[in-house]
């Protein structure tokens, strides 16, 4: 099954606007909270490195 990300932004007046960005065949979304876009490489290399050893 397709991932689809939903992102969501308000506008100076309050509109709310959605974003969908459908995942190519291989790609998938994760989001992780992270104070940094280097922060959160990190934590993912993590993940993926958990997950190929394991």
């Amino acid at each position: 099954m397709t991932q689809y990300l939903v992102t969501t932004f308000k506008d100076s007046i309050g509109h709310v606007h959605p974003h969908v960005t459908a995942a190519k065949p291989n790609q998938t979304f994760t989001v992780v909270e992270a104070e940094s876009k280097e922060e959160a490489i990190k934590i993912m290399e993590v993940k993926y490195n958990e997950n190929n050893y394991n």
